[in-house]
């Protein structure tokens, strides 16, 4: 956060606290995605991308050592990018829904990811 604050008018929370959840999750940006997939899945990680038509987020079991990829919100991840991945899974819906925007299909899947693995 930079600049000022007024906490008059702000209701949202301290910076600090919008990083909080970074404390729970590791996060990694990377320069090449499909040669740190193999690298993830060299360490003995479980590889999960996230893409429509993929096995339903309902019936996948993820293990203790799960990397999931989320792709851009307009052309998900890439076909080479979900060959390397050990499964594509992907959230149910219902109705006429295309996608997701990706902070919320993010949010559905470390719900689940972290809810089988408290």
């Amino acid at each position: 956060f930079s600049g000022t604050r007024s906490r008059d008018s702000d209701s949202s929370p301290p910076p600090d606290l919008h990083s909080a959840p970074a404390h729970y999750v590791n996060q990694a940006v990377v320069t090449n995605l499909n040669r740190e997939i193999e690298y993830l899945k060299s360490r003995g990680f479980w590889v999960y991308g996230a893409a429509m038509g993929g096995e339903s987020l309902h019936t996948t079991v993820f293990p203790k050592r799960t990397a999931l990829v989320l792709g851009s919100e307009g052309r998900g991840i890439s076909q080479l990018t979900e060959k390397l991945c050990d499964h594509i899974v992907a959230i149910p819906t219902t109705g006429n829904i295309d996608s997701l925007n990706v902070s919320v299909a993010a949010g559905i899947f470390l719900y689940e990811i972290r809810r089988q693995q408290a």
